[in-house]
């Protein structure tokens, strides 16, 4: 379990973390959701060990504050919000950045892994490529890939890891958004936890276990979507009138992903 309790940050002067308290099963997909600068990617980054703050965060027991670079990256994986390549890598290496050091050892297996990883993310014969050379979603895509093969295996040594994903579909197209979620739930079925950061409220809807719906700095619900998606903790929330399972008026076209969990 990842478990972040009473979480207080400050960025330039700014509060932007108020006691935020956060708690992620393995097992389970935990999407926090909320409008832009809520603090859902502030708190992502202090359950990372990216970012200074006040409070406490373990995995699985542990204190992320007395563990190793090493040791941490063994646990959780994390996928940034954007990644910027300065140089002119192709798809191949990046992805093997992610692998650890005990992955290393065999090389055999190092190529293995980085082949598996991206044919998960539907990039089969991109391993070549400069990454450059990707629209933004595929190089996205890569970076899952990435974070992928530094927890390749969901339980290791008798304890889960977890994939700490900020916007994990934001570029992507409907059939790929539905590739991702899916692996997102595939690792969790696995042994695995997953904490995602969403704006796509039917999606998160669809695949989350658990939703924590954030303002300004702080967490204003936490539950099963079921629980937490509605109408009035929705308008509260974003600040403007939402319907939990109502059509548009009119002849207005909606679409939904009906094969999203099957």
């Amino acid at each position: 379990m990842i478990k972040a309790s009473n979480l207080s940050v400050r960025l330039s002067g700014k509060q932007v973390l108020h006691g935020v308290s956060i708690e992620a099963a393995a097992g389970q997909l935990t999407a926090i959701v909320g409008p832009n600068g809520s603090g859902k990617t502030t708190s992502l980054k202090a359950i990372a060990g990216e970012l200074a703050y006040d409070g406490t965060v373990s995995i699985n027991g542990h204190d992320i504050s007395t563990l190793k670079p090493w040791e941490l990256a063994l646990k959780r994986a994390v996928l940034p919000q954007s990644t910027v390549i300065s140089f002119p890598f192709t798809v191949r290496e990046i992805v093997r950045m992610g692998l650890s050091v005990s992955a290393k050892a065999d090389m055999g297996e190092t190529d293995r892994i980085a082949r598996d990883a991206l044919e998960a993310v539907d990039l089969s014969g991109f391993a070549g490529r400069f990454y450059q050379e990707l629209s933004g979603g595929e190089q996205q895509r890569v970076q899952l890939a990435r974070a992928l093969c530094q927890i390749w295996e969901p339980v290791r040594h008798g304890e889960p890891a977890f994939l700490l994903l900020d916007e994990p579909v934001s570029s992507l197209d409907i059939r790929h958004q539905l590739t991702i979620m899916r692996l997102a739930r595939d690792f969790c079925r696995r042994g695995g936890g997953v904490i995602a950061i969403m704006h796509d409220l039917n999606l998160t809807a669809m695949f989350a276990d658990r939703m924590i719906m954030m303002k300004s700095g702080r967490v204003r619900a936490a539950g099963h979507p079921n629980e937490v998606m509605t109408d009035a903790v929705m308008e509260a929330v974003f600040g403007c009138a939402m319907r939990v399972n109502a059509t548009p008026a009119g002849s207005v076209p909606f679409v939904l992903p009906h094969t999203a969990v099957g």
